[in-house]
């Protein structure tokens, strides 16, 4: 498995836990991540090793809390920087736009800076896109990482991750914030 197929997987994983993705086979592919990076194998594992333990209603519990009561750790990249300003809307635009220009078409109801459709968005893009796009939206993926390890969220072992693989991809000196 691939990092773009790695990052498809956690994209899955990161949206709203329902009954069908929770009762699929998701983990027949982490057999074919133990010979890649032992960090995101192990981080992988881990994951699936709590929600084989979890029960769909706590699952959906849990994700709900994380995701949509909490502030801190909502998976909308530009929300912790820009809350509800007018700014945000702007950056919204800009970000759909730049997806439509490169071929991807959301087929969702969900702002283009939610954290899955932006991975999704990664696993199909060309490197260009994915530098221009990784060096304005790294600081917020970072910040909720550290939202969710501050909380001891199961979720942080998936943006943990995907950032390893987010970094291969982008030139330490091509890093900026929005």
């Amino acid at each position: 498995m691939g990092n773009r197929e790695i990052l498809h997987l956690i994209s899955i994983l990161l949206q709203y836990p329902d009954p069908e993705w929770f009762e699929a086979d998701l983990e027949r592919g982490i057999n074919d991540l133990s010979d890649l990076n032992p960090e995101i194998y192990e981080k992988l594992r881990s994951f699936f090793q709590f929600i084989r333990q979890t029960t769909i209603d706590k699952l959906q519990d849990l994700y709900v809390q994380t995701f949509d009561f909490n502030e801190k750790t909502n998976l909308y990249l530009t929300y912790s920087k820009m809350k509800e300003e007018k700014k945000r809307g702007v950056v919204l635009a800009e970000l759909k736009q730049f997806y439509e220009q490169a071929g991807f078409i959301m087929e969702t109801d969900e702002l283009p800076d939610y954290f899955p459709l932006f991975l999704e968005f990664i696993t199909v893009a060309k490197d260009e896109e994915i530098k221009k796009l990784l060096a304005a939206f790294l600081p917020a993926i970072e910040t909720l990482k550290d939202e969710l390890l501050a909380i001891n969220s199961p979720y942080a072992n998936l943006v943990e991750a995907s950032l390893f693989i987010l970094h291969q991809m982008l030139p330490n000196d091509t890093l900026k914030e929005v």
